[in-house]
């Protein structure tokens, strides 16, 4: 069952002690008492993590064995520097357990995040997120862009908040590797989305490239209709950035990509208005991922120019004809 350690200290090596699982070493730089917090909701295949130090400090700092981590910081003083590049409130730091970390603080840092095993991560993530992750891993900081930093923080400190009040939601290993895997896939999917270097990336230059792009797209909007998908999904199936999706599919189908999955939907739809004439409209629009009745029958009317009731009229009379053409025949 999952255990919530704190720790508050006011000597360097007995913070450097205090995250379990990790190898670490701090020396302090600046002057003054130190005080330092760990937060800690330790589980079996991972730990959802907080720490919090007052002064300059220079980190060598080791993840646990066979752990990724995902961390960004809450509170950061500016001169601060993480793996060789500086550390800001916008970057996601990527850690791997395979390697040691050099953080250098300027003063005061709050650092929020999630570490889980790879055995884990492997058996519940996509196979594109497992590979934007390793990518990640490689440049060991992301930069990403403010509103995207700042929802990565919200969701973490929510998530942190809840389970520190709720204890009871995660009482086994499955529930354990439950919110583990949603927090990580949570923030994959928003640091996906707002990575300044994929927002910078260029476009494919070889249209057969640009149209690999669209298929991967439409096959993994095909295979997840039912499925809570958007953008960010879409985007690590096809392997792009937001910007160029968008590109490629304005120049090959003249529409976005959040107005074809829009389609693909009403189109599924309408089969099934058709084959079950019994099936209530609200169902079907759920199942589709619209957010309301009103919300389906306005975009279903502007593309077919008729209601979901008619429809399903339609498929009613064609079923009760069935059995009568093939009698006569």
């Amino acid at each position: 069952m999952a255990m919530l350690r704190q720790y508050r200290t006011e000597d360097v090596d007995d913070q450097a002690y205090a995250l379990a699982g990790w190898t670490q070493r701090y020396d302090q730089l600046g002057c003054g008492r130190f005080q330092g917090s760990v937060w800690q909701m330790v589980m079996s295949d991972g730990v959802l993590l907080r720490e919090h130090t007052n002064r300059q400090l220079r980190e060598q700092i080791k993840p646990p064995a066979d752990h990724l981590v995902l961390a960004i910081p809450l509170a950061v003083e500016p001169g601060s520097v993480f793996a060789g590049q500086p550390l800001e409130r916008e970057s996601l730091m990527v850690l791997s357990g395979r390697e040691e970390y050099d953080v250098m603080s300027a003063g005061e840092l709050d650092l929020i995040g999630v570490s889980v095993h790879r055995a884990m991560l492997e058996a519940r993530l996509a196979p594109a997120k497992i590979e934007w992750l390793e990518r990640a891993e490689r440049q060991r900081s992301l930069e990403l862009v403010p509103e995207v930093a700042a929802a990565i923080r919200h969701m973490l400190l929510a998530v942190n908040s809840e389970t520190t009040r709720r204890l009871d939601l995660i009482p086994d290993r499955e529930h354990e590797a439950e919110l583990l895997s949603s927090t990580l896939t949570q923030a994959v999917l928003l640091a996906m989305s707002g990575n300044r270097s994929e927002h910078a990336s260029t476009i494919p230059r070889r249209a057969s490239n640009r149209q690999r792009i669209v298929k991967r797209a439409i096959d993994f909007m095909q295979a997840n209709l039912h499925n809570d998908i958007g953008v960010p999904e879409i985007c690590a199936a096809a392997f792009a950035s937001r910007r160029t999706l968008q590109y490629c599919f304005e120049e090959f189908l003249y529409t976005t990509p959040q107005a074809y999955l829009r389609a693909l939907r009403l189109n599924e739809a309408r089969r099934a208005l058709k084959l079950h004439a019994d099936q209530p409209i609200t169902g079907v629009a759920s199942m589709l991922g619209f957010s309301s009745a009103s919300h389906f029958t306005r975009h279903y009317k502007l593309m077919f120019d008729e209601l979901p009731s008619e429809t399903l009229k339609l498929g009613g009379q064609g079923l009760a004809a069935a059995p009568a053409a093939l009698a006569a025949a």
